[in-house]
């Protein structure tokens, strides 16, 4: 091998040995146990921080003349001082979640809680381990008195979550928060 190729190739593989030293593990055991002892109860609540709508013309329009809170773009909508939560208890969820986006279809509009608002016994729950991450993926459609979700949620062992809410009436959003234990006390 050429002198030249020496040279050329020990910076590379450098390189590549840093990128792989400094891979993390994707979760504590400690982490994954927390989640796995939340999900096994069916009780746990998400408090939601970001919401991240569809970015449409409409929503583009909204942030440009300065509505949203402050901290927020298009892509991603501060909800850090909102009370925003998706829970899960037994076999009921419940959801109280700002909505910004369009609607797609006319239905009965309540402008005093225009939010994506849920309670009740859902259809289709299903709770799915994911290897990948070590959490796991839950699945729910529900509905209320207008419209009907379908409801996908991702659990990490950091405790994070990511939530993707796909309404019959409005564009699909996505929320991220939190998970802590559900106490009913504490949240009614």
């Amino acid at each position: 091998m050429s002198f030249l190729k020496k040279i050329t190739l020990l910076p590379l593989a450098l390189l590549l040995f840093a990128c792989g030293a400094n891979r993390q593990p994707l979760a504590t055991q400690d982490q994954i146990e927390d989640l796995n002892a939340l999900v096994s109860e069916g009780s746990y609540r998400i408090n939601v921080n970001t919401a991240r709508p569809l970015a449409t013309g409409s929503i583009n329009r909204i942030a440009n003349s300065g509505l949203l809170p402050r901290g927020s773009n298009v892509g991603r909508i501060n909800l850090v001082d909102t009370a925003s939560y998706l829970r899960v208890f037994n076999d009921s969820v419940a959801a109280d979640l700002p909505y910004y986006g369009e609607r797609q279809m006319g239905a009965p509009y309540n402008q005093d809680r225009a939010g994506i608002l849920f309670k009740g016994v859902p259809q289709k729950f299903e709770v799915i381990p994911n290897a990948k991450t070590s959490g796991y993926i839950v699945n729910f459609i529900i509905n209320n008195a207008t419209e009907s979700f379908n409801v996908t949620v991702r659990l990490l062992p950091d405790l994070s979550s990511a939530i993707n809410v796909n309404s019959s009436h409005r564009t699909a959003i996505w929320y991220n928060g939190l998970v802590s234990k559900y106490d009913s006390v504490e949240y009614p």
